[in-house]
């Protein structure tokens, strides 16, 4: 009976030490959750996208585009700095008869500066661009090749485009908040958020970052150009986003 109790009390240790380890275990783990075919698909995307090694050093990226809107008599030049690491974006936009400019980060809110007026953006404007920012396709493809735990991967299908596989990309609350539809060669072709549909026209090289050279809504009213696109490591200045710098 000794012997007896003396095994089932080691065996009792050895499942609480088992126990233990797998928790401990669980707790370490890392990495993009979700489909592994889905998650490999997203790796090649941003392998096409310049390589996985240059987005997962990004901070931040300076692009500029060209945007030709139906309803409006200008093309006008949008220049944005885009923080990587947290949803802030500064963006400048100016043509002859238009100038603007447009902030937003957790720090400062939503603010604009158009044709000279200021102005406070709705709490309605920060909520929007707070839950769209961590699915811009330059965070998601840094996330991505960074091995964000935050971020889920997963295949799925896009209302009114069911004929077409859609990666989603999911955060904490297991909801899709972005989608991206590639091609073949692994291209991103059309990407979506909650609140935006853009269709992507060819790569192409922007130093070390190959990316659409050009965008369209869905409806085919708005497009841009891809001027330039500059990556770096360092992250903006958060006095970048204050609208009293």
């Amino acid at each position: 009976m000794r012997n007896l109790a003396h095994n089932l009390n080691s065996l009792a240790i050895a499942g609480f030490l088992l126990f233990s380890a797998l928790d401990t275990l669980a707790d370490e783990q890392t990495g993009l959750r979700g489909d592994p075919a889905a998650i490999a698909d997203a790796k090649a995307m941003v392998e096409t996208m310049g390589g996985l090694d240059i987005w997962r050093d990004l901070e931040s990226v300076h692009f500029v585009h060209e945007w030709d809107i139906a309803n409006r008599p200008d093309r006008y030049l949008e220049h944005e700095i885009l923080d990587l690491t947290g949803p802030r974006s500064y963006v400048t936009m100016d043509s002859e008869i238009y100038s603007r400019t447009r902030a937003y980060s957790p720090e400062h809110g939503y603010w604009s500066i158009t044709n000279g007026e200021f102005a406070r953006g709705s709490d309605e404007s920060l909520a929007n661009a707070m839950e769209r920012a961590p699915y811009s396709i330059y965070r998601l493809a840094r996330a991505v090749a960074r091995d964000d735990g935050e971020l889920e991967v997963r295949y799925g299908t896009r209302d009114g485009l069911p004929q077409f596989p859609t990666l989603e990309f999911a955060g904490p609350d297991g909801e899709a908040h972005g989608w991206i539809i590639l091609n073949a060669r692994k291209e991103p072709i059309i990407w979506a958020t909650t609140q935006y549909i853009y269709v992507f026209g060819p790569p192409a090289r922007f130093g070390n970052l190959k990316v659409p050279n050009w965008a369209t809504t869905s409806n085919g009213l708005v497009r841009y150009e891809m001027v330039s696109l500059t990556g770096s490591p360092q992250r903006p200045e958060l006095e970048l986003f204050a609208p009293d710098r």
